[in-house]
């Protein structure tokens, strides 16, 4: 499996993750940026945004679905998430705006010239997916996906739905969907397993429940929300009512809730990497998220040397390849 952080933070969140033969199938983990950078992003890394078969969503704010407009429009890329989740996102389509992660309503950001990629048969759905293909191995796993896979539920778009709990294969990718607790519609977080690698992402969440926990101690990989330090958001330039949701279960992870966490589900043969995710930039630094999360580490007798630690920036940022597992 290859991992890649495209964007992390209330200005956008997506991560690359490819797995199988030459990385062959390939999933965007949210889509959070605008569709030129997500673009750019991708090609830095070798992949172009026609080598994507779906686009997993954990929760309909805009700086997780952004691009959605343009990638289901323009791309014919299918959006896979709970059955609310895509309801939501169909709202904020229908009425041109998405609610943001600090509850404003901004603009979704039609393409100026949206190109219908709405089919009524299985047919029209192989023949648009086999166009923006390049590769028949690709082509055959797009196939799959989208022909086979996609419930033609109401939605006007390309969808899978994976209803939250619940367990879906894409190609070479295994997908478990669990709860998390976030002021939207069905929040969710993902493990994603291929090869006996196992990647899990957990941002958006105003607390940890024994559900994320179990899920979060199956992973080689663990992307967490380590969003605020709680004294500076407290003392900070946010309205009260802000920080109020911020602090709420249904709002995000603190330094040190991300730390109680990480030692609730320890072992030495666990986690190896552990990315801190969805930093904010006013509340949070990347040095008091990494310190605070050593500071818990160190408390539990944890040998550092046996975890590796990165905060991920709102650009371009770490990058995993489980081949790392034997080295």
């Amino acid at each position: 499996m290859r991992v890649v952080s495209l964007g992390s933070g209330s200005s956008g969140n997506a991560f690359l993750v490819e797995a199988g033969p030459q990385g062959r199938t390939k999933l965007l983990l949210d889509a959070g940026l605008s569709t030129r950078t997500l673009a750019m992003r991708l090609t830095s890394v070798g992949v172009s945004l026609s080598q994507i078969q779906g686009v997993l969503i954990t929760h309909e704010h805009s700086d997780h679905v952004h691009a959605v407009p343009v990638l289901v429009n323009r791309h014919a890329l299918p959006m896979i998430a709970d059955e609310r989740t895509l309801a939501a996102i169909q709202e904020g389509l229908n009425s041109g705006v998405w609610r943001s992660d600090s509850g404003r309503m901004v603009p979704t950001k039609f393409p100026r010239e949206p190109q219908a990629i709405v089919s009524t048969t299985e047919t029209e759905v192989v023949e648009k997916t086999s166009t923006l293909m390049t590769s028949t191995t690709v082509i055959e796993e797009r196939i799959v996906a989208v022909s086979q896979k996609v419930a033609r539920l109401p939605f006007p778009f390309l969808h899978q739905v994976l209803p939250t709990g619940s367990h879906l294969t894409i190609g070479d990718i295994e997908i478990t969907s669990f709860p998390i607790s976030h002021d939207a519609t069905a929040p969710c977080g993902y493990l994603l397993s291929a090869g006996g690698c196992r990647v899990c992402l957990v941002t958006d969440s105003g607390e940890v429940t024994p559900v994320m926990l179990e899920q979060m101690q199956h992973a080689d990989l663990l992307i967490l929300e380590s969003n605020h330090d709680r004294e500076r958001l407290v003392r900070g330039p946010y309205p009260w009512h802000l920080k109020r949701r911020i602090l709420s279960p249904t709002g995000h992870l603190s330094n040190d809730q991300a730390g109680e966490a990480v030692l609730q589900i320890w072992r030495e043969a666990g986690i190896r990497w552990l990315w801190l995710a969805h930093l904010s930039r006013t509340n949070n630094t990347p040095d008091f998220a990494l310190e605070s999360m050593r500071l818990y580490l160190r408390s539990a007798h944890v040998n550092l040397a046996h975890i590796r630690l990165a905060a991920l920036p709102p650009t371009m940022g770490q990058v995993w390849d489980s081949t790392q597992l034997w080295s």
